[in-house]
């Protein structure tokens, strides 16, 4: 394994980031159930970039080393457009460790890499605790970094924000997706003195794929988005009262409101206005996503914290 001791530098008082809209960067990590996992890459400048020299690394269970590097030789992102890496999993007769991504995934993905475990030394078999690199010129120069290096033996992951049934955290980099919000407009190139996930992502539920092979960022969006100017409206958000004003572009059909683990905590149907209202007093803290089916047909997402 190597080291690549200029990340190591625990004492940095905040994130670092390279030039604006420069290079690529992780826009979205797929940290779902099984072997589905997955790494958004998208190209925040103004110019296509050969991701020949580039690789992804993994940083397992803080470890200040990171295994082999998952070279992306061979691929090219055009300018503000995205590359989908998925772990190869894909035998429909896969058992255990073996077993496949899911069909939707599969269908997202425009690179499979690390078909094998090898101990565990290649990227794509990341955890919630595991801190993820894209690197080039040889593992020396860090591009983007999700998590933080050397996080300490028994972590277990970053943005604990609840519990479960028998009392342990539940992490926002565990068992989500992980999208990158638009303002952020390039890749961490020093190891932060912390990370938090709610900082520079949206989260999702686990297993959910339909961000994947898009990115919107104020660099430049991804150009099968363009046209989407539809925008969800949740306010106040984060949530201070007890009450969620809810507003979309045109007549909502319906409102579902999913908790972090994809539980629907609240429904209604048959809105037929823009505007609506929920009460939120009954909601505890923590994350949610608000998803709207308007009159059209279209749907429409939104991150809510209370």
């Amino acid at each position: 394994m190597k080291k690549i001791l200029s990340l190591i530098s625990l004492a940095v008082a905040s994130i670092s980031a390279s030039a604006q809209c420069s290079d690529v960067m992780i826009s979205e990590v797929v940290e779902g159930w099984s072997n589905n996992k997955a790494i958004e890459i998208y190209n925040a400048s103004p110019n296509a970039i050969d991701l020949t020299g580039y690789g992804i690394v993994r940083f397992q269970n803080g470890s200040t080393t990171y295994g082999n590097i998952s070279y992306l030789d061979g691929y090219t992102v055009a300018s503000h457009d995205v590359l989908v890496v998925v772990l190869d999993k894909r035998d429909s007769l896969g058992t255990g460790l073996e077993a496949p991504v899911w069909d939707e995934l599969q269908d997202a993905g425009d690179a499979f890499i690390n078909p094998t475990y090898d101990n565990g030394v290649w990227a794509m078999y990341f955890n919630g605790n595991d801190a993820i690199a894209i690197v080039k010129n040889g593992g020396q120069t860090l591009v983007d970094l999700f998590g933080r290096i050397g996080e300490g033996s028994g972590f277990g992951g970053w943005s604990a924000y609840a519990t479960d049934s028998l009392g342990d955290p539940v992490y926002a980099s565990e068992d989500h997706t992980m999208i990158r919000k638009a303002s952020v407009q390039s890749g961490v190139s020093q190891n932060p003195s912390s990370f938090d996930v709610f900082a520079q992502y949206d989260t999702l539920p686990a297993n959910t794929f339909d961000q994947l092979g898009f990115h919107n960022c104020a660099c430049g969006n991804t150009g099968i988005e363009v046209a989407n100017e539809e925008v969800l409206g949740v306010y106040p958000n984060p949530g201070t009262g007890e009450l969620i004003n809810i507003i979309a572009p045109s007549a909502i059909q319906s409102i579902t409101v999913h908790d972090a683990m994809g539980r629907r905590v609240k429904l209604a149907t048959n809105v037929q206005d823009r505007m609506m209202i929920l009460p939120s007093s009954d909601l505890a803290k923590g994350n949610y996503i608000v998803e709207v089916e308007l009159v059209n047909g279209n749907r429409l997402r939104q991150q809510f914290v209370k």
